[in-house]
């Protein structure tokens, strides 16, 4: 039976349009391009509205100090009291980070200088810190005594010299002062005897720490981890995890912990004095996985600071986000903690709960901790009143944005002390023989999320995929609706071009129905197929 069938071309046309709706479904169902779209928008690269985000941080990072006040000096130095110590503030500064000079480099990695700027927040804080005074043992003192603890020479030397000043045990300071600098007779002296150990004239203890956070830093990340190499001492999940620092002032590792730089494997290099592999702070790896962590490097801290994974959680502005609390074991002692072995200093361990910050400023026994010794052996709680430690309120974590890896909630919290150890031959600092004493504290916070980046949170993660998911069931259903109905269109309707009406006909041929000897049968009788 021969059959011909005269297909219209609105017909043609509508199953066209279904075919490329229904490929159009299938294709944006397989290749997601969503995700090409937040490759080109949210990645660090050359032009992307993430990387000018990146290089002027739209978030309101604030840091807030607690000083240690002390509250009976007087008894302490007459032997008849243990220290006692009160917590004040906070006094609240905004953080203002520029990251300058970026540039993507040709193997891969991309290298800029971060620069740090603070500036007081009056209606945050509790005082004013040029008019509100505390009570702070005398950190210089104290400080250059301990550092030269084996010198006896060195030692006669400072306690002739601080009996000459008539340097006192305790200081009484303004705020700013404490945490600003003041003038100190001692720290002059030193800094013009001695001017390579003490490059400073005056003294204040927050100044140093943002001095070291805005020394000459280079920074370069890994933006392509599948072409540039990495050091096997890091485990695979490090190597290619993007965005992770590959140097850091042109240096894998850290060289004040013994990390030597060479093309060979050196016995003293380990994932102790390791920077490579960690992050900035400013933008980590998207859509890590459970069992994940990852270290948070800043020059003030001298070392990494390692963060595990929780568990996902719901944000208070209804973000999804991934929380990681700082790990417990982050100042073990190195049995605990074999990661830690690096960070003994002239062979000596510190207590659990502590960290030393000693080569990174000026040898002065300078130990890092959580607040109020917080997971810190108990030791520490014994000898000064006035600790009250607890989870909620001096543990850290972080909330980072899965899909993105931005930190979306924050709260870094470290204590700043002053192990003095045993000093000799001077009066004014053997009260404090073998003690840590705690001198503040501060807060590293993120304030709401910018609306630039709540708004490109939405759009992304929110708005896009329920469109995307839409559009794919339309055009599948759509698509498949107008080619089914031209298939039907063209199987039973044409369009009769003679007179310009719809017939159920078609080319005739002959076809008998009834028996050719059948008295029924007409020759001329034809059937419309």
């Amino acid at each position: 039976m021969e059959v011909k069938y005269k297909i219209n071309s609105r017909l043609l046309i509508l199953l066209m349009l279904g075919t490329i709706m229904t490929c159009s479904a299938f294709l944006m169902f397989v290749y997601h391009p969503l995700q090409l779209i937040i490759k080109k928008v949210a990645t660090l690269a050359p032009g992307t509205i993430f990387t000018k985000l990146w290089s002027a941080p739209p978030y309101s990072v604030y840091i807030d100090t607690f000083i240690f006040n002390v509250t009976n000096s007087e008894e302490f130095l007459a032997g008849k009291e243990k220290l006692k110590v009160v917590q004040v503030g906070p006094y609240v500064y905004q953080e203002i980070l520029l990251n300058n000079n970026a540039t993507f480099n040709e193997d891969g990695t991309m290298t800029f200088q971060p620069r740090r700027y603070l500036k007081f927040q009056r209606e945050m804080s509790v005082g004013d810190p040029k008019e509100d005074r505390i009570i702070s043992p005398n950190i210089p003192l104290l400080g250059i005594t301990a550092s030269l603890e084996n010198d006896f020479f060195a030692n006669l030397a400072v306690s002739g010299i601080s009996k000459a000043l008539n340097t006192q045990s305790f200081l009484n300071l303004s705020v700013a002062e404490y945490l600003w600098g003041y003038d100190d007779q001692l720290v002059t002296l030193a800094h013009k005897a001695i001017p390579s150990w003490i490059n400073f004239e005056r003294f204040g203890i927050l100044d140093r720490l943002m001095a070291l956070d805005n020394a000459s830093n280079i920074v370069t990340l890994n933006l392509h981890p599948d072409k540039v190499s990495a050091s096997p001492i890091l485990t695979e999940a490090e190597r290619l995890a993007v965005y992770h620092i590959h140097r850091w002032n042109g240096s894998p590792g850290l060289k004040h912990w013994g990390y030597i730089d060479s093309d060979e494997p050196v016995a003293t290099n380990s994932r102790c004095n390791m920077v490579e592999g960690a992050f900035d702070g400013t933008v980590f790896p998207p859509n890590v996985g459970e069992n994940t962590t990852l270290k948070m490097y800043r020059r003030a801290f001298c070392r990494p600071v390692p963060f595990n994974y929780k568990e996902p959680i719901q944000t208070k502005t209804g973000h999804s986000g991934l929380i990681f609390e700082v790990d417990p074991l982050f100042l073990a002692t190195p049995k605990e903690n074999p990661e830690n072995s690096c960070y003994c200093v002239k062979g000596k361990c510190p207590l659990k709960g502590l960290g030393s910050l000693s080569p990174c400023y000026y040898d002065i026994p300078i130990m890092i901790s959580q607040p109020h010794f917080y997971n810190a052996h108990p030791v520490l709680l014994q000898q000064i009143e006035g600790m009250q430690p607890n989870k909620e309120d001096h543990d850290s974590y972080f909330v980072l944005q899965p899909q993105l890896g931005v930190p979306i909630e924050a709260s870094l919290k470290i204590q700043i002390n002053l192990d003095i150890g045993q000093t000799r031959y001077n009066a004014k600092t053997e009260p404090f023989n073998g003690l840590v004493l705690p001198l503040f504290w501060l807060q590293m916070r993120l304030g709401d999320i910018p609306h630039e980046i709540n708004l490109l949170i939405t759009i992304l993660f929110q708005v896009l995929p329920v469109i995307q998911q839409i559009l794919i069931y339309l055009l599948g259903l759509c698509g498949l609706g107008l080619m089914s109905a031209s298939a039907l269109l063209a199987l039973f309707v044409s369009r009769d071009e003679t007179n310009g009406r719809l017939s159920f006909r078609g080319d005739y041929s002959p076809i008998p129905i009834i028996p050719i000897n059948s008295p029924y049968f007409k020759p001329d009788v034809r059937i419309l197929k």
